[in-house]
């Protein structure tokens, strides 16, 4: 089938940040900790003796400090104003302990103080700061929050709650915790937000063997929470054959789970990145896109979802002007686009590049690839691109043309019709999750500026438009006066007015002045335009225009007549216009008859509205009375 490509696009949708952020490599001396809800690595030289860097994205949040060696660091996160650090360290026979450091301007005040799981041999599986000074300890007991008091250098329990677990996954999008029961066989998420913890639904993996942590994620995407877990055929024997990834919704996302296919087996990672869910696969070095907002119908409460285009490599990174090497086995994924290499001492995060994904796909998926994009906050760009390109190949490609219109009326009608709701009285929808729905919004004044303008010398412009309007039409649009005015302008100069009163009769060309008045210029190139235009102005009850069009084209019987069926305006019509209209026409034309039809149509008009057929002195009609008798007395 063929293939359509975006010009100056090439093959990689996925990159790392340009410039990784760089700090110490893992050795014998210095370990590394990330903290993913601050996205921040921690590297420790000797035991913190020698130093402490945190480096992150914002420079504005990196620091150094010194600290005392006190025992092996499992675990070291700053809260999320960076005011207070905590410390967990793997040290034999002592109970489940984590230490606390209080910060100033990213600088350590040397006040330090300690706190202890309440469980009794409990071990502290790990924990995570779910707001500024509360602090979750996750055990193997269960979870317990608390609040964390600097200034009086102690903590005070929130909450508790017990739960067996082996392992647990955080998401810090949601401050959803998911801990595993019976080694996996259960999967219980617990919600802390305001200050509390609820137990949500619990997630029941109903296959032969319990799930191994490394199969297991916890992340936001598309305003919801979700459980991700690859599912492999050795741990399931009922699934033959490649891997497959089961998004189970936590919190918001409705009830239907949705199974990512990807037809790989092996070692996996997950990203997320503008709400598109990234697979990357080691062992080809790839990595595949699914966009669960796709249209699909669910079966058996599943969503069944394909890449959106076939999977490739991210593209080539540069480290201290070397290739880097990609897909490392020294790479660690975290949520949601963080990736690190610890040997190399990189930092990075994981970025769309819009115009990949319209690279070499299938000619019929272009409209799939356009609702894509309009799902991306940087996506606009590239739909234009895109369009442009169609628009200029539009006798290869008007079907998918066509389509990609349809994606980008289908978008902004729902948009409008909410944005009705929202201003009117009794409903409310938040305007800040309205945009956040709609990241991409293209308008009728855009396609004409962006795309329809560029392309007025294109050889299929008019099958262009047409398909423009008639998409349109499908979605119960308006046609907005600039793109009337340009399709109009397009279909008379391209001799194609037969298509034009199509669309007019057909309701694609609404009726407006603005638009009859554009008709009426183009007249002179096409006649037929002008009487659309007539039509247009009669139906939308401009009978004085319609009279004055008349006139102006030499016509005074025809505007008597649509005067005397307007009714109003015959009232208000200076007898003197009319007359002289037609006695220019009498003697121009040598059609005395009109003149005189006209003068006795005004004469009954008179004798209705006044009871007397006489003109009066103040109309000035001296010089037709004159005319008119002596047309009457030459006959």
């Amino acid at each position: 089938m063929a293939r359509f490509s975006l010009k100056d696009s090439d093959e990689y949708y996925l990159s790392l940040s340009e410039q990784p952020k760089r700090f110490d490599a893992d050795s014998p001396v210095t370990n590394v900790f990330f903290d993913d809800t601050n996205g921040q690595v921690f590297t420790v030289r000797s035991g913190g003796v020698t130093g402490v860097t945190v480096n992150g994205m914002d420079d504005k949040k990196c620091t150094s400090f010194r600290m005392e060696d006190k025992g092996p660091i499992i675990s070291i996160k700053f809260s999320p104003d960076h005011k207070i650090l905590a410390i967990q360290r793997n040290l034999e026979g002592q109970n489940a302990t984590v230490e606390f450091a209080n910060f100033k301007d990213l600088v350590p005040t040397n006040v330090e103080y300690s706190h202890t799981c309440k469980w009794k041999n409990a071990k502290i599986l790990g924990f995570v700061w779910p707001r500024v000074n509360e602090i979750a300890f996750i055990t193997d007991h269960g979870i317990e929050l608390l609040q964390v008091l600097p200034d009086k250098k102690q903590l005070k329990t929130i909450k508790s709650t017990g739960f067996s677990g082996a392992w647990f996954s955080w998401c810090a999008q949601s401050n959803i915790i998911l801990l595993a029961g019976n080694n996996g066989a259960l999967l219980q998420p617990f919600s802390l937000n305001n200050s509390t913890i609820t137990k949500l639904q619990k997630l029941e993996v109903e296959w032969s063997r319990p799930v191994m942590e490394r199969d297991v994620f916890v992340l936001r995407l598309c305003g919801a929470a979700w459980c991700a877990v690859f599912r492999h055929a050795a741990a399931a024997p009922t699934v033959s054959g490649p891997t497959e990834v089961w998004l189970m919704p936590i919190s918001g996302g409705g009830g239907a789970q949705h199974v990512l296919k990807t037809g790989l087996m092996g070692r996996f990672a997950v990203s997320v990145i503008d709400h598109l869910l990234v697979i990357h696969h080691q062992s080809s070095q790839t990595s595949q896109i699914f966009d669960i907002m796709e249209e699909s119908k669910p079966e058996n409460n599943v969503v069944i979802h394909i890449p959106i285009v076939q999977g490739v490599s991210m593209k080539p990174a540069m480290v201290d002007d070397q290739l880097c090497p990609m897909y490392s086995g020294n790479w660690v994924v975290f949520q949601p686009d963080y990736i690190i290499d610890a040997r190399l001492g990189c930092l990075w995060q994981v970025r769309l590049l819009p115009a990949g994904l319209a690279h070499q796909v299938l000619k019929d998926e272009v409209p799939k690839i356009v609702a894509v994009l309009l799902r991306r906050k940087n996506g606009k760009d590239t739909i234009y691109r895109i369009l442009n390109q169609l628009v200029t190949d539009a006798g290869d490609y008007l079907v998918e043309l066509a389509k990609s219109f349809d994606e980008i009326n289908s978008v902004y009608r729902k948009w409008a019709e909410l944005e009705v709701a929202r201003n009117t009285a009794g409903q409310s929808v938040d305007s800040s999750k309205l945009s956040a729905h709609f990241p991409v919004l293209i308008a009728q004044a855009d396609v004409c500026t962006r795309v329809l303008q560029a392309h007025a010398d294109d050889q299929h412009l008019v099958q262009v438009v047409t398909a423009y309007l008639a998409s349109l039409s499908r979605h119960d649009m308006v046609v907005q006066h600039p793109v009337a005015e340009l399709c109009v302008r397009t279909l008379v100069t391209r001799n194609a007015c037969g298509r034009l009163r199509s669309l007019v009769r057909r309701g694609c060309l609404g009726d407006a002045k603005p638009l009859a008045c554009q008709l009426l210029s183009l007249g002179h190139i096409d006649p037929a335009a002008a009487q659309i235009a007539l039509d247009m102005m009669w139906r939308l009850k401009a009978y004085g225009d319609v009279v004055e069009v008349l006139l102006s084209w030499d016509e005074p019987l025809g505007a008597a007549g649509a005067a005397r069926q307007a009714g109003a305006a015959w009232l208000a019509m200076a007898p003197r216009k009319l007359l002289a209209a037609a006695m220019t026409h009498a003697q121009t034309r040598g059609r005395p008859a009109a003149f005189l039809a006209v003068y006795h149509a005004l004469l009954a008009r008179n004798e209705r509205t006044r009871g007397s057929p006489h003109f009066l002195k103040t109309e000035q009609c001296d010089i037709y009375i004159d005319y008119y008798k002596q047309l009457t007395s030459e006959s």
